[in-house]
């Protein structure tokens, strides 16, 4: 069955976004570590891990080391302005929800 939904890019990124979250919740508690440790501590396949690790260090979030991934110095000083962002999204998605919700209901 084919699925009709205006948000379906936006649900797929925000998988995306939840896997990164879990590997930089990880990697507050434990690092360096590298992508098998990973996969078996989110039980995230290795590849989506690699994909992952890569985003996150284009985004400078992370850095590798011979021992496994780190989190970078900028990441853990930003941590005030990472939380507003996911804020941010939160708040946005609500006004779209409820925009969604009142256009619907007046059909």
């Amino acid at each position: 069955m084919k699925e009709y939904s205006i948000f379906r890019e936006i649900i797929n990124d925000m998988d995306t976004l939840k896997r990164h979250i879990s590997v930089i919740n990880v990697l507050l508690r434990e690092q360096p570590i590298g992508i098998i440790k990973l996969s078996q501590e989110t039980g995230i396949p290795e590849h989506k891990i690699r994909y992952s690790l890569r985003i996150l260090e284009q985004e400078n979030i992370i850095s590798p080391s011979r021992e496994g991934a780190i989190l970078t110095p900028d990441f853990i000083e930003h941590k005030e302005q990472i939380i507003a962002d996911a804020e941010k999204v939160l708040e946005e998605a609500t006004k779209i929800a409820e925009d969604v919700r009142k256009m619907l209901e007046k059909k």
